[in-house]
């Protein structure tokens, strides 16, 4: 849910201190940068979040998440903005030997928990980008999550946009044009975000990876094609969180305005410093909340952090010994739609940035990052069908691209890292190949539905939910039964 805050409302003097806290703590990550203090892990570790639905048994989102969170009552469960969703935490592993299929067993367990609660409530649990049965109405303050943060995150957010609504507007093959007066549309979104422990001297390569696969894992991973009814994009989850916190901060080079949630303002150059002193001087402070801890914790700067969504993000995580690590956030894949897709996306991701950070001539040096945006919304908007630019400065069908160039490297790229050959078989062989190669991922999966049935989808989520609480892989669900 991000860090929970003391206030929600804050002075003048509030802001003055938070940003001078902030300006020290950029400063003393600078001098750790400087003098290498990060962690450099024997083996990369790795570890996901995934974002989750509450409905009532007619698939209509029900706002029980704090009867839910008690009763499941584990710390690895937490709440999300809405009182429909809520999050699971794994746990840190190594990435080496059986990493996914102890991912998927922690997880599942976790998730069957959770099932289980909600089906002794009358309610539903689902892991799906976007929920097709939410309506606008029900996107309100009345059903955002009782947190401190979650109400001072839309006043000051509303105050930013001097309280005009959030407007959102896109075309698929439907148009969609509604207003919000309030932040609550970012909790139609829902994600997995996939953690990467790197060492400093890789970082930047890592970073710039993550940036360039992005528009694959869009593609691969969607499973939001509908809003309000409305056939949208293939992944229209992306679009709806970038308009959800539509706030302007400054200018880059080309004139473009810097948003605070994208897939950021260009490539790494040097380290991931770059990003901690963009934030510093390039957004405005959203949680202007003091605390009472030693400066070396960075508690304002990683708070700070947290509030500017890039879709991939840098983290600094802090050692029980003040040994400070590095993390990249992934946050482009949708939720669901089973825990096997869900485990093999973070797969896929884990060996795809791997195997572009280590090429012998960096991509980000043949790939210009406005080529990358192009890119990462064709996919978003098309799909595995999208025509995308690549290194070799062809056009591709992303599809093909995915299966001649990628998924191949990717599966050595994870030997490579130790993991078994069993587990990539599994993850990669099994899942991913034949999901790009039928094109059937989540988004496909429910156009077919209803092409065939009519927009019932009360009925699709009845079949979704139930190949999901099996965990059969998406490409091997029946849309015509």
């Amino acid at each position: 849910m991000g860090q929970e805050i003391a206030s929600t409302e804050f002075s003048d003097a509030d802001e003055k201190e938070f940003r001078r806290r902030l300006r020290e703590e950029t400063n003393i990550l600078n001098r750790w940068f400087q003098q290498e203090r990060f962690e450099v892990p024997e083996s990369p570790m790795c570890g996901l979040e995934l974002e989750g639905w509450l409905t009532d048994s007619d698939f209509v989102p029900a706002p029980e998440s704090e009867i839910f969170l008690a009763e499941v009552n584990n710390e690895l469960v937490v709440p999300e903005i809405s009182r429909f969703n809520f999050e699971l935490n794994s746990v840190p592993m190594p990435i080496q030997k059986t990493v996914f299929s102890d991912l998927n067993r922690s997880l599942s367990t976790l998730w069957k928990t959770c099932t289980r609660q909600a089906e002794s409530m009358g309610l539903r649990a689902i892991a799906i980008g976007s929920l097709p049965t939410i309506r606008a109405n029900m996107l309100t303050l009345e059903h955002i999550y009782p947190s401190k943060r979650y109400f001072a995150l839309n006043d000051r957010v509303m105050k930013l946009r001097r309280n005009q609504p959030t407007v959102l507007s896109l075309e698929g093959k439907e148009v969609l044009r509604v207003s919000h007066p309030d932040i609550m549309l970012e909790a139609a979104a829902t994600s997995v975000q996939v953690h990467l422990q790197v060492a400093l001297a890789e970082g930047k390569r890592f970073f710039n990876a993550s940036t360039i696969a992005s528009p694959f894992m869009a593609a691969v991973a969607a499973n939001s094609p509908f809003l309000y009814g409305k056939a949208l994009w293939s992944e229209t989850r992306i679009p709806i969180f970038e308009q959800a916190v539509n706030l302007g901060s400054f200018r880059n080079l080309d004139g473009s305005v810097a948003k605070r949630v994208s897939l950021g303002n260009g490539y790494v150059r040097e380290s991931l410093l770059e990003l901690f002193l963009e934030n510093l001087d390039g957004y405005p402070v959203l949680l202007p909340d003091n605390y009472n801890r030693t400066p070396e914790e960075l508690s304002h700067l990683r708070l700070h952090n947290g509030t500017i969504w890039r879709w991939n993000r840098p983290l600094i995580g802090i050692g029980s010994d003040g040994t400070p690590h590095l993390r990249i956030e992934h946050r482009v894949p949708s939720s669901g739609p089973s825990m096997p897709d869900v485990i093999a996306n973070t797969a896929f991701f884990l060996g795809l940035a791997t195997h572009l950070a280590r090429m012998p001539e960096p991509p980000e040096d043949r790939l210009s990052f406005a080529a990358v945006k192009r890119n990462f919304f064709q996919a978003c908007k098309y799909g595995l069908n999208a025509e995308i630019e690549w290194i070799d400065g062809k056009l591709w069908n992303l599809q093909r691209l995915v299966l001649d160039e990628l998924v191949g490297p990717a599966e050595e790229a994870l030997e490579s890292l130790g993991v078994d050959r069993d587990d990539i078989y599994k993850y990669l062989t099994r899942i991913i190949r034949p999901r790009v190669l039928t094109g059937q991922n989540g988004s496909n999966w429910q156009r077919a539905y209803i092409n065939t049935h009519g927009a019932n989808f009360q009925r699709l989520l009845e079949e979704y939910y139930q190949y999901q609480k099996q965990d059969i892989p998406v490409h091997e669900w029946k849309s015509e039964a």
